[in-house]
């Protein structure tokens, strides 16, 4: 039986299924850890990277990862999926997750300007 190479690159994420039966497996450490490698600006940057592939970005304004790093971080944000659903599944305290504070970068008005103007387009509508 011969594989699909492409097959290979899926198998560290059927491996998270099994990494949840090692012993001493916390899903809290997972979620800790998440938040302390990436914040949520850099993960909308990845995510939006992700879907639109090739993002032309004139202004400099995200973040341009190598695609290594969106596979690693593909695979980290799966890694910390599963352990919010087994929080959850589990009702498992969440009140002493220690999430560390965005980065301090700030957003130019140019920045603030589109985000509002792209809420006031698109934004959820009653």
């Amino acid at each position: 039986m011969k594989m699909n190479a492409d097959y290979f690159k899926l198998i560290p994420f059927d491996q998270v299924f099994n990494e949840v039966h090692v012993p001493g497996y916390n899903p809290i450490v997972n979620i800790e850890n998440f938040w302390k490698k990436y914040d949520i600006n850099s993960s909308r940057d990845h995510i939006v990277a992700m879907f639109l592939g090739d993002v032309d970005d004139p202004e400099g304004i995200m973040e341009k990862p190598d695609k290594r790093y969106l596979e690693d971080y593909s695979l980290d944000l799966f890694r910390a999926l599963v352990a919010y659903y087994l929080a959850h599944k589990y009702k498992m305290s969440m009140e002493e997750l220690e999430i560390p504070l965005l980065t301090t970068k700030k957003l130019t008005e140019e920045e603030v300007k589109l985000r509002q103007s792209n809420h006031a387009l698109f934004g959820k509508k009653d």
